[in-house]
Protein backbone atom coordinates (compact mmCIF):
# COMPACT_ATOMS: atom_id res chain seq x y z
CA UNK A 1 0.00 0.00 0.00
CA UNK A 2 2.85 2.37 0.75
CA UNK A 3 4.30 1.81 -2.73
CA UNK A 4 0.94 2.55 -4.36
CA UNK A 5 0.61 5.75 -2.32
CA UNK A 6 3.99 7.02 -3.54
CA UNK A 7 3.26 6.22 -7.20
CA UNK A 8 2.61 9.35 -9.24
CA UNK A 9 -0.49 9.12 -11.42
CA UNK A 10 -1.22 11.16 -14.55
CA UNK A 11 -3.56 11.03 -17.53
CA UNK A 12 -2.85 11.92 -21.15
CA UNK A 13 0.23 12.09 -23.35
CA UNK A 14 1.26 15.67 -22.53
CA UNK A 15 4.68 16.21 -20.93
CA UNK A 16 5.60 12.53 -21.27
CA UNK A 17 9.35 13.24 -21.43
CA UNK A 18 9.31 15.65 -18.50
CA UNK A 19 7.35 13.20 -16.36
CA UNK A 20 9.73 10.33 -17.10
CA UNK A 21 12.82 12.49 -16.51
CA UNK A 22 11.57 13.86 -13.19
CA UNK A 23 10.46 10.39 -12.12
CA UNK A 24 13.96 9.09 -12.87
CA UNK A 25 15.68 11.90 -10.96
CA UNK A 26 13.37 11.65 -7.94
CA UNK A 27 13.22 7.84 -7.89
CA UNK A 28 9.42 7.83 -7.64
CA UNK A 29 7.39 5.35 -9.75
CA UNK A 30 4.99 6.73 -12.31
CA UNK A 31 1.76 5.60 -13.95
CA UNK A 32 0.25 7.37 -16.95
CA UNK A 33 -3.25 6.41 -18.11
CA UNK A 34 -5.49 7.35 -21.05
CA UNK A 35 -2.64 8.00 -23.51
CA UNK A 36 -4.58 9.17 -26.60
CA UNK A 37 -7.41 6.90 -25.47
CA UNK A 38 -10.09 8.71 -27.52
CA UNK A 39 -8.13 8.99 -30.78
CA UNK A 40 -8.50 6.70 -33.79
CA UNK A 41 -4.93 5.51 -33.28
CA UNK A 42 -4.68 5.25 -29.47
CA UNK A 43 -1.58 4.67 -27.38
CA UNK A 44 2.08 5.59 -27.54
CA UNK A 45 3.66 6.75 -30.79
CA UNK A 46 6.83 5.18 -32.19
CA UNK A 47 9.01 8.14 -31.13
CA UNK A 48 7.67 7.92 -27.57
CA UNK A 49 8.37 4.18 -27.46
CA UNK A 50 11.90 4.91 -28.70
CA UNK A 51 12.33 7.49 -25.93
CA UNK A 52 11.22 4.94 -23.32
CA UNK A 53 13.80 2.47 -24.69
CA UNK A 54 16.45 5.20 -24.37
CA UNK A 55 15.52 5.79 -20.72
CA UNK A 56 15.77 2.03 -20.16
CA UNK A 57 19.28 2.02 -21.68
CA UNK A 58 20.71 4.81 -19.50
CA UNK A 59 19.26 3.28 -16.32
CA UNK A 60 19.81 -0.05 -14.59
CA UNK A 61 16.95 -1.98 -13.00
CA UNK A 62 14.07 0.07 -14.42
CA UNK A 63 10.69 -1.63 -14.62
CA UNK A 64 8.50 -0.64 -17.56
CA UNK A 65 5.03 -2.02 -18.22
CA UNK A 66 2.80 -1.04 -21.17
CA UNK A 67 -0.64 -2.52 -21.79
CA UNK A 68 -1.64 -4.06 -25.13
CA UNK A 69 -3.23 -0.90 -26.53
CA UNK A 70 -0.35 1.31 -25.37
CA UNK A 71 -2.70 3.63 -23.48
CA UNK A 72 -1.28 2.88 -20.01
CA UNK A 73 2.37 3.13 -18.99
CA UNK A 74 3.87 2.13 -15.64
CA UNK A 75 7.46 3.15 -14.97
CA UNK A 76 9.52 2.35 -11.90
CA UNK A 77 12.90 4.07 -12.30
CA UNK A 78 16.19 2.34 -11.74
CA UNK A 79 19.65 3.77 -11.14
CA UNK A 80 21.24 6.11 -13.68
CA UNK A 81 24.28 4.13 -14.80
CA UNK A 82 25.63 5.94 -17.89
CA UNK A 83 28.63 4.51 -19.74
CA UNK A 84 29.17 4.09 -23.49
CA UNK A 85 25.86 3.58 -25.29
CA UNK A 86 24.25 3.75 -28.72
CA UNK A 87 20.63 4.42 -29.63
CA UNK A 88 18.66 4.54 -32.89
CA UNK A 89 16.15 7.38 -32.60
CA UNK A 90 12.81 7.25 -34.37
CA UNK A 91 12.88 9.29 -37.62
CA UNK A 92 9.45 10.72 -36.69
CA UNK A 93 11.22 13.22 -34.41
CA UNK A 94 14.70 14.66 -34.52
CA UNK A 95 17.59 13.75 -32.24
CA UNK A 96 16.97 16.99 -30.33
CA UNK A 97 13.77 15.45 -28.91
CA UNK A 98 15.88 12.81 -27.15
CA UNK A 99 18.94 14.96 -26.46
CA UNK A 100 16.97 17.55 -24.46
CA UNK A 101 16.12 14.95 -21.82
CA UNK A 102 19.61 13.44 -21.79
CA UNK A 103 21.02 16.88 -20.96
CA UNK A 104 18.93 16.82 -17.76
CA UNK A 105 19.93 13.28 -16.76
CA UNK A 106 23.57 13.04 -17.86
CA UNK A 107 25.25 14.93 -14.95
CA UNK A 108 23.72 12.56 -12.38
CA UNK A 109 24.88 9.25 -13.88
CA UNK A 110 27.02 6.75 -11.98
CA UNK A 111 29.57 6.78 -14.81
CA UNK A 112 30.28 9.53 -17.37
CA UNK A 113 27.84 9.26 -20.25
CA UNK A 114 29.10 8.82 -23.80
CA UNK A 115 26.27 8.04 -26.19
CA UNK A 116 25.89 7.92 -29.97
CA UNK A 117 22.43 8.93 -31.21
CA UNK A 118 21.38 8.09 -34.77
CA UNK A 119 18.47 9.61 -36.67
CA UNK A 120 17.31 13.02 -37.92
CA UNK A 121 19.60 15.86 -36.84
CA UNK A 122 17.54 18.78 -38.19
CA UNK A 123 13.81 19.19 -38.75
CA UNK A 124 11.08 21.81 -38.36
CA UNK A 125 9.56 20.41 -35.14
CA UNK A 126 12.25 19.98 -32.47
CA UNK A 127 15.34 22.00 -31.54
CA UNK A 128 18.19 20.99 -33.82
CA UNK A 129 21.45 19.57 -32.53
CA UNK A 130 23.13 22.84 -33.55
CA UNK A 131 20.76 24.87 -31.35
CA UNK A 132 21.33 22.63 -28.32
CA UNK A 133 25.08 22.71 -28.88
CA UNK A 134 25.08 26.52 -28.96
CA UNK A 135 22.66 27.08 -26.05
CA UNK A 136 22.53 24.09 -23.70
CA UNK A 137 26.28 23.48 -23.34
CA UNK A 138 27.09 27.06 -22.21
CA UNK A 139 24.19 26.81 -19.75
CA UNK A 140 25.53 23.55 -18.32
CA UNK A 141 28.93 25.19 -17.85
CA UNK A 142 27.31 27.87 -15.70
CA UNK A 143 26.17 25.09 -13.36
CA UNK A 144 29.75 23.83 -13.05
CA UNK A 145 29.47 21.04 -15.61
CA UNK A 146 32.48 21.54 -17.85
CA UNK A 147 35.73 19.99 -18.98
CA UNK A 148 36.96 18.16 -22.04
CA UNK A 149 34.38 15.40 -21.55
CA UNK A 150 31.44 17.75 -22.20
CA UNK A 151 30.72 17.89 -25.91
CA UNK A 152 28.15 17.48 -28.66
CA UNK A 153 29.71 16.42 -31.94
CA UNK A 154 27.86 16.02 -35.23
CA UNK A 155 29.41 13.12 -37.14
CA UNK A 156 26.77 12.94 -39.87
CA UNK A 157 23.73 15.02 -40.69
CA UNK A 158 20.39 13.37 -41.33
CA UNK A 159 17.31 14.95 -42.89
CA UNK A 160 13.67 13.79 -42.79
CA UNK A 161 12.13 11.42 -43.61
CA UNK A 162 14.83 8.72 -43.43
CA UNK A 163 17.39 10.36 -41.16
CA UNK A 164 20.81 8.76 -41.34
CA UNK A 165 22.47 11.33 -39.07
CA UNK A 166 24.74 10.57 -36.16
CA UNK A 167 25.88 12.64 -33.18
CA UNK A 168 28.05 12.01 -30.15
CA UNK A 169 27.06 13.38 -26.74
CA UNK A 170 29.47 13.12 -23.83
CA UNK A 171 28.99 14.53 -20.33
CA UNK A 172 30.97 14.18 -17.07
CA UNK A 173 29.39 13.31 -13.73
CA UNK A 174 28.48 16.10 -11.32
CA UNK A 175 26.50 15.10 -8.25
CA UNK A 176 26.13 18.70 -7.03
CA UNK A 177 25.34 21.67 -9.26
CA UNK A 178 26.49 25.22 -8.60
CA UNK A 179 23.55 27.56 -7.89
CA UNK A 180 23.32 30.50 -10.27
CA UNK A 181 21.32 33.71 -10.62
CA UNK A 182 20.45 34.13 -14.26
CA UNK A 183 17.64 36.68 -14.41
CA UNK A 184 19.14 39.48 -16.53
CA UNK A 185 19.29 38.42 -20.19
CA UNK A 186 21.47 41.41 -21.11
CA UNK A 187 21.76 42.89 -24.59
CA UNK A 188 22.59 41.19 -27.86
CA UNK A 189 26.18 42.11 -28.75
CA UNK A 190 27.06 39.53 -31.38
CA UNK A 191 25.41 36.87 -33.50
CA UNK A 192 26.81 33.46 -34.39
CA UNK A 193 25.10 30.87 -36.52
CA UNK A 194 25.48 27.84 -38.75
CA UNK A 195 24.23 27.41 -42.30
CA UNK A 196 24.20 23.71 -43.18
CA UNK A 197 23.57 21.92 -46.45
CA UNK A 198 23.56 18.28 -47.54
CA UNK A 199 23.35 16.69 -50.98
CA UNK A 200 23.22 20.09 -52.72
CA UNK A 201 25.77 22.54 -54.07
CA UNK A 202 27.98 24.17 -51.39
CA UNK A 203 26.94 27.51 -52.87
CA UNK A 204 23.51 27.06 -51.28
CA UNK A 205 24.97 27.53 -47.79
CA UNK A 206 26.95 30.58 -48.93
CA UNK A 207 23.79 32.14 -50.36
CA UNK A 208 21.98 31.56 -47.05
CA UNK A 209 24.82 33.30 -45.19
CA UNK A 210 24.72 36.29 -47.55
CA UNK A 211 20.94 36.62 -47.22
CA UNK A 212 21.05 36.40 -43.42
CA UNK A 213 23.88 38.93 -43.16
CA UNK A 214 22.09 41.39 -45.44
CA UNK A 215 19.27 41.56 -42.88
CA UNK A 216 21.19 41.20 -39.60
CA UNK A 217 23.89 43.75 -40.52
CA UNK A 218 21.25 46.45 -40.23
CA UNK A 219 21.20 45.82 -36.47
CA UNK A 220 24.66 44.52 -35.50
CA UNK A 221 28.11 44.60 -37.10
CA UNK A 222 29.57 41.59 -35.21
CA UNK A 223 28.06 38.69 -37.15
CA UNK A 224 29.70 35.43 -38.12
CA UNK A 225 27.79 32.54 -39.66
CA UNK A 226 29.62 29.27 -40.25
CA UNK A 227 28.93 27.08 -43.26
CA UNK A 228 28.68 23.32 -42.81
CA UNK A 229 28.40 21.34 -46.03
CA UNK A 230 28.40 17.55 -45.84
CA UNK A 231 28.51 15.15 -48.75
CA UNK A 232 28.81 11.43 -49.33
CA UNK A 233 28.30 9.17 -46.31
CA UNK A 234 28.35 12.18 -43.96
CA UNK A 235 25.18 13.59 -45.53
CA UNK A 236 22.93 10.86 -44.12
Amino acid sequence: MAGEAQCLSYAGCNFLRQRLVLSTLSGRPLKIRKIRAKEEDPGLRDFEASFIRLIDKVTNGSRIEINQTGTTLYYQPGLLCGGSLEHDCSPSRSIGYYLESLLCLAPFMKHPLKIVLKGVTNDQVDPSVDVLKATALPLLKKFGIDGENLEIKINRRGMPPKGGGEILFACPVRKVLQPIQFTDPGKIKRIRGTAYSVRVSPQMANRMVESARSILNKFLPDIYIYTDHMKGVNSG
